[in-house]
């Protein structure tokens, strides 16, 4: 470690009890933060987990040492939910280790009747990631739950994380936010493309009953 970074890493630990006192106020992400500190070790691992992700793909090795700086672990048991549809959210996960499950509750009409229902919007794994919403809008509500699939491990970054690190290392923070900026436009492409298919196929039916009554 050159003079730089042993200046940059001893103000990371002088000032850092500035802001643990901000991020604690916030009652339901004090358990997430206290329960699990990142160990030493795992300090030296997730950089090189960050780096297998391509939206870190622009952070450089030191980087990526500060941005894990930031992040907080915490292990989930299996069908334990980790966020819930229409709660607040705070946080953006990264998956280490596990399967997580994004559920939805939906409007099923059934002639006169309509019940709702739990479908399985999508299945996550190591690598993949989901919340960043949350870190860019001021009144998040969570639109889905996400529910741990046998034992998971996830890292985590919270409002209060991404506030610090934009003040401390706004370089950081800039490429942090631009990561976000990619991961929700891949988001929205897909979206659109699906959009796409529905109203293709839409047409494609509404074609085929035009056919049929023609007939």
């Amino acid at each position: 470690m050159n003079s730089d970074e042993q200046s940059t890493q001893k103000k990371f630990e002088t000032s850092k009890a500035t802001f643990v006192d901000e991020r604690v106020s916030i009652p339901t992400l004090k358990y997430f933060w206290q329960t699990s500190p990142l160990a030493t070790n795992k300090r030296k691992s997730i950089p090189k987990f960050l780096r297998s992700i391509k939206v870190f793909e622009q952070f450089t090795d030191y980087e990526l040492k500060i941005f894990s700086e930031f992040l907080h672990e915490r292990i989930f048991a299996g069908e334990e939910v980790i966020i819930k549809e229409g709660e607040s959210g705070y946080g953006f996960y990264l998956i280490f280790s596990g399967t997580i499950e994004i559920l939805s509750q939906i409007n099923f009409h059934d002639g006169a009747n309509t019940e709702r229902r739990t479908q399985l919007i999508a299945r996550l794994s190591k690598q993949e990631y989901f919340g960043e919403l949350s870190l860019l809008e001021k009144r998040n509500k969570r639109n889905a739950t996400a529910i741990s699939k046998g034992e998971s491990r996830l890292l985590a970054i919270y409002k209060p994380d991404l506030e610090e690190m934009i003040e401390r290392y706004p370089v950081v923070g800039a490429k942090f936010l631009q990561a976000i900026s990619i991961i929700v436009a891949m988001r929205f492409n897909s979206v659109t493309e699906e959009i796409k298919t529905l109203k293709d196929m839409i047409s494609i039916l509404e074609k085929k009953l035009a056919d049929q009554e023609d007939n």
